[in-house]
């Protein structure tokens, strides 16, 4: 049973993995990391969101918020997050349909794997 079990999660892995969503966001996260724009734009937003959670100042809030458009608007950056949500649909799914089968095993004795 725990074999079949990890061969069916080791299939799922595979599907995401091997997608072609997937396969993008590696392409473009290499890309966005030969690009110096998108780099310095992230690297403010860390500091201003770590300053942010320290003091909660409305003018730094403005500032990341505009830092953030910025970033939104390079065309690399919002290809990237646009396959970055089909991955983490994927992955969310998978995590939800996997809790539901435990939460069924668990509470009404069901199994798939018998």
């Amino acid at each position: 049973m725990v074999k079949r079990l990890n061969d069916a999660i080791l299939e799922v892995v595979s599907c995401i993995v091997n997608s072609d969503d997937y396969q993008q966001c590696l392409k473009l996260k290499k890309m966005m990391d030969q690009n110096e724009e998108i780099l310095s734009l992230i690297n403010e937003i860390k500091v201003l969101q770590k300053k942010y959670i320290c003091c909660l100042d409305d003018s730094i809030q403005e500032k990341l918020k505009l830092l953030e458009e910025r970033l939104f608007q390079i065309p690399l950056y919002a290809i990237y997050l646009k396959h970055l949500e089909v991955v983490n649909q994927k992955i969310d799914y998978v995590k939800d349909e996997l809790n539901d089968y435990f939460y069924h095993v668990l509470n009404d004795g069901i199994s798939e794997f018998e």
